[in-house]
Protein backbone atom coordinates (compact mmCIF):
# COMPACT_ATOMS: atom_id res chain seq x y z
CA UNK A 1 0.00 0.00 0.00
CA UNK A 2 1.38 3.42 -0.82
CA UNK A 3 2.29 5.92 1.99
CA UNK A 4 -0.07 9.21 1.53
CA UNK A 5 0.60 12.38 2.81
CA UNK A 6 -1.71 13.20 5.55
CA UNK A 7 -4.85 15.39 4.45
CA UNK A 8 -4.64 19.40 5.45
CA UNK A 9 -7.40 20.02 8.30
CA UNK A 10 -9.32 22.05 5.72
CA UNK A 11 -10.31 19.33 4.11
CA UNK A 12 -12.49 16.31 4.73
CA UNK A 13 -12.34 13.09 2.17
CA UNK A 14 -14.65 10.62 2.37
CA UNK A 15 -15.06 7.33 -0.47
CA UNK A 16 -18.80 7.05 0.42
CA UNK A 17 -20.48 8.39 -2.85
CA UNK A 18 -24.00 8.60 -0.88
CA UNK A 19 -22.90 10.94 1.95
CA UNK A 20 -20.53 12.95 -0.87
CA UNK A 21 -23.70 13.72 -2.42
CA UNK A 22 -25.45 14.96 0.68
CA UNK A 23 -22.46 17.14 1.69
CA UNK A 24 -22.38 18.29 -1.73
CA UNK A 25 -26.07 19.05 -1.81
CA UNK A 26 -25.64 20.91 1.36
CA UNK A 27 -23.56 23.47 -0.51
CA UNK A 28 -20.46 22.46 0.75
CA UNK A 29 -17.20 22.87 -2.07
CA UNK A 30 -15.62 19.96 -3.56
CA UNK A 31 -11.97 20.74 -3.77
CA UNK A 32 -10.90 17.58 -5.46
CA UNK A 33 -11.75 13.64 -6.17
CA UNK A 34 -8.50 11.75 -5.96
CA UNK A 35 -8.12 8.33 -7.57
CA UNK A 36 -6.74 5.30 -4.51
CA UNK A 37 -6.42 2.46 -5.28
CA UNK A 38 -9.01 2.69 -8.26
CA UNK A 39 -11.75 4.23 -5.99
CA UNK A 40 -12.47 7.44 -6.02
CA UNK A 41 -12.35 9.51 -2.99
CA UNK A 42 -13.99 12.76 -2.64
CA UNK A 43 -12.08 15.75 -1.02
CA UNK A 44 -14.30 18.63 0.53
CA UNK A 45 -13.73 21.67 1.67
CA UNK A 46 -13.72 21.43 5.88
CA UNK A 47 -16.98 22.91 7.41
CA UNK A 48 -18.49 22.82 10.42
CA UNK A 49 -22.07 21.44 8.62
CA UNK A 50 -19.93 18.50 7.68
CA UNK A 51 -20.57 16.58 11.26
CA UNK A 52 -23.94 17.62 11.96
CA UNK A 53 -24.94 16.59 8.51
CA UNK A 54 -23.19 12.85 8.62
CA UNK A 55 -25.25 12.75 11.94
CA UNK A 56 -28.72 13.38 10.22
CA UNK A 57 -27.50 11.25 7.21
CA UNK A 58 -27.26 8.29 9.20
CA UNK A 59 -29.93 8.98 11.31
CA UNK A 60 -32.27 9.75 8.56
CA UNK A 61 -32.94 13.27 9.59
CA UNK A 62 -32.09 14.77 5.81
CA UNK A 63 -34.99 16.43 3.64
CA UNK A 64 -33.81 16.67 0.07
CA UNK A 65 -35.30 17.00 -3.51
CA UNK A 66 -35.51 13.72 -5.20
CA UNK A 67 -34.23 15.04 -8.72
CA UNK A 68 -31.66 17.10 -7.12
CA UNK A 69 -30.31 14.24 -5.14
CA UNK A 70 -30.30 12.05 -8.15
CA UNK A 71 -28.64 14.69 -10.94
CA UNK A 72 -25.93 15.28 -8.22
CA UNK A 73 -25.42 11.92 -7.38
CA UNK A 74 -24.47 11.40 -10.73
CA UNK A 75 -22.47 14.07 -11.61
CA UNK A 76 -20.08 13.12 -8.81
CA UNK A 77 -20.57 9.34 -10.12
CA UNK A 78 -18.77 10.61 -13.59
CA UNK A 79 -16.54 12.65 -11.51
CA UNK A 80 -15.18 9.27 -9.42
CA UNK A 81 -15.03 7.08 -12.90
CA UNK A 82 -13.08 9.93 -14.41
CA UNK A 83 -10.73 10.30 -11.36
CA UNK A 84 -9.87 6.64 -11.89
CA UNK A 85 -9.68 6.74 -15.79
CA UNK A 86 -13.03 4.76 -16.19
CA UNK A 87 -14.99 6.34 -18.61
CA UNK A 88 -18.80 4.57 -18.85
Amino acid sequence: MKNRPPLPCNEFPTRDIYLATVIKLSGIPIVRVENHSGRGIFVFQASEKIQGLITKYFNGGLKVDPKTLFETWKSLKAMAFSSIGDVR
